[in-house]
């Protein structure tokens, strides 16, 4: 027992070698971050339940779910993956899977030519990324009863938009104040505000394709 208090002592003052570095690394990152590695799986469903959905990269389908909700495997990549589902009476709901970092993955810590170039290899094969665990897409109505109809569903999905990171941009301009005095500030706050401005541009284009039943029978 004295030998083993000994020798974590002895590496915890010797942090600075790789192997004592990273066992302190994973140790703090399976503390902060009990859950385990990440297998592959993402739940897909949709609002409402039922549609088709594709993962897509680009052009080329990743997988796919023929009614929702299912599950698709998917395998590490750096690269964002469009998730685009389909229903009678919608329209097309399109949402994005961006890929995050697993911190239940265990890594090397970057010290040293090994660590620094296990790291290297890490960042360059993905092998520390991974996607969320679910993703579910909204289908808005291709046809609302009313204007009151139509605005209440899209303002409803600015508001689970907007809530969805408000937390985590509130953390990240917390962190911009407190350093004032910085030309840099949170590159994550940057990140956070184009990906929100882009999924809310991306539903004003659904709301302009919505049509309202009133309005077409106006027309026709």
């Amino acid at each position: 027992m004295i030998a083993l208090l000994r020798a974590g002592l002895l590496c915890g003052a010797m942090l600075v070698l790789p192997g004592c570095a990273t066992v302190a690394l994973n140790a703090a990152l399976r503390a902060a971050n009990p859950q385990p590695a990440w297998n592959g799986e993402v739940a897909v469903a949709s609002d409402p339940p039922g549609a088709r959905c594709t993962v897509n990269r680009g052009d080329r389908v990743m997988a796919e779910v023929l009614a929702t909700p299912g599950t698709v495997q998917l395998s590490r990549s750096h690269i964002t993956l469009e998730v685009r589902c389909v229903a009678e009476g919608h329209l097309e709901g399109i949402d994005l899977l961006r890929p995050q970092d697993d911190p239940a993955v265990f890594r090397m810590a970057p010290n040293g030519i090994i660590g620094a170039t296990a790291t290297v290899f890490s960042l360059a094969s993905a092998r520390t990324m991974r996607y969320p665990a679910e993703v579910t897409v909204a289908l808005p109505p291709a046809l609302f009863p009313s204007e009151a109809a139509r605005e209440l569903w899209f303002s409803g999905r600015r508001d689970a938009i907007i809530a969805r990171r408000a937390a985590a941009l509130a953390l990240a301009e917390d962190r911009c104040r407190a350093n004032a005095e910085t030309t840099t500030c949170d590159p994550a706050l940057m990140v956070m505000q184009r990906e929100q401005a882009d999924e809310l541009d991306r539903l004003e284009r659904q709301r302009a394709q919505a049509g309202v039943a009133a309005q077409v029978a106006a027309v026709e």
